[in-house]
């Protein structure tokens, strides 16, 4: 009897053990999965099972790739506002803009890249860094418009005698770029009031379906800490809508692949801990959901397909009762047609689950305690999860909102 049940015991363990070593091995063979990410202030490139750096430190943050995967696009310096291009294939890295690192983008369809000083928008083709191809003056924050042909773009605000001035939504053809005549207004936005105040906007974001463009409208830097309006607009600017108020947090608000559904973070307060609620609305129809249960707070996600999210949860810190330290969050994952919602992860009193990445047929998240931080790789369900990177930095975070994207960037995400 006592060697059957050993029998038994070393069977179940061994299947363990297979079951985690099997899903690393396929995790390291499977080449489509790719990020860059940042190891001691240096830059770093994982590909299946082969790590490699790229460029040496110190203080490397921000990786961007190329929509072809071509180039990554980083951050270097004491500031964090040197930007730098680098191309995989030859391993040379050059240097754009010694104060570009602000707000840097890449084009969706072109090995060009866009960045911001101050109120100038440039952009230069990849392989020639140093030689700007256009610029625009007076710009608050812009996106690439979908086609690459142009930019959406804030104008700047500015503080006259009697008060701001209005912000206008404008697109700007690359042709002309550097002629305002070229410029068309899509929109202007409410004079700032007790009902609306925005003296700048966030980068734009469109829906799968085209029609509409999300984004924030902020008031000054100390107020946008804690309240911004979530603002839609249709891409002819006829129809303007505010949605919600949720922190200055770009990751926090995101389209649904196909459709016109929007999910983000509603909830005033710049403190991740409390009043963070994850949220979904059908724009056109305006028919909203909330799925955050009473006593949490949501602090990050990720769209998986249509029908689910997978959303990094906390319970709500509760200071007044005496909680000492935030409780670390974990991963759920939700069903939002039936409002289902199934632990993918479980709390834990020494390590948190952070930022959730929904991958062509993967889900990855970051592990991370107050000194170590580690990428993990599961099917989408979560299950078979297994370490793929080691020691990644910690990342940066204001107020438990964690800024994961300066040091971990997946290619190929869905």
């Amino acid at each position: 009897m006592k060697i059957k049940l050993l029998s038994v015991m070393l069977t179940v363990i061994l299947i363990g053990m297979m079951g985690a070593s099997g899903a690393a091995l396929a995790a390291k063979r499977d080449s489509s999965l790719k990020a860059a990410f940042v190891r001691k202030g240096e830059l770093w490139l994982k590909e299946g099972n082969q790590e490699k750096k790229l460029v040496n430190g110190p203080l490397v943050l921000h990786p961007k790739w190329s929509f072809n995967g071509k180039w990554l696009a980083f951050t270097k310096g004491e500031a964090g506002q040197e930007l730098w291009v680098l191309e995989l294939r030859s391993g040379r890295s050059s240097l754009v803009s010694a104060e570009g690192g602000r707000n840097f983008q890449w084009a969706p369809n072109a090995e060009r890249l866009a960045y911001q000083t101050k109120e100038l928008l440039q952009y230069v083709d990849a392989k020639k860094p140093d030689k700007p191809l256009g610029a625009a003056k007076g710009i608050g924050n812009y996106s690439w418009l979908p086609d690459g042909k142009g930019f959406f773009a804030s104008s700047q605000s500015e503080l006259m005698p009697d008060g701001w001035t209005p912000i206008s939504l404008l697109q700007i053809p690359l042709a002309g770029l550097s002629d305002p005549s070229k410029y068309v207004t899509v929109h202007v936005l409410p004079s700032p009031s007790d009902d609306f105040f925005a003296v700048d906007t966030s980068v734009f974001k469109w829906s799968a379906d085209g029609r509409w463009i999300a984004f924030l409208a902020k008031p000054t830097a100390s107020l946008s800490a804690d309240s911004n309006t979530l603002c839609v607009i249709t891409t002819d600017g006829v129809v303007f809508r505010t949605l919600d108020e949720m922190v200055s947090n770009e990751q926090w608000f995101e389209w649904a692949s196909s459709g016109d559904r929007l999910a983000y973070i509603a909830g005033v307060g710049r403190e991740a801990t409390s009043n963070k609620q994850l949220k979904v609305i059908a724009v056109t129809s305006e028919k909203s959901a909330q799925y955050t249960p009473k006593g949490y707070v949501d602090q990050a996600f990720a769209w998986q397909g249509l029908q689910h999210i997978v959303v990094s949860r906390a319970e709500e810190s509760k200071q007044d009762a005496g909680q000492s330290a935030p409780a670390n969050p974990y991963l759920m994952r939700v069903e939002l047609e039936s409002g289902k919602q199934t632990a993918i992860t479980r709390p834990s009193g020494k390590h948190g689950e952070y930022n959730p990445v929904a991958l062509k047929s993967k889900l990855a998240w970051v592990e991370s305690d107050p000194s170590t931080a580690s990428v993990i790789v599961a099917d989408a369900n979560g299950h078979h999860a297994a370490e793929w990177i080691k020691g990644i930095d910690i990342a940066d975070s204001y107020y438990g909102q964690w800024r994961w994207g300066e040091v971990l960037a997946f290619y190929g995400r869905d």
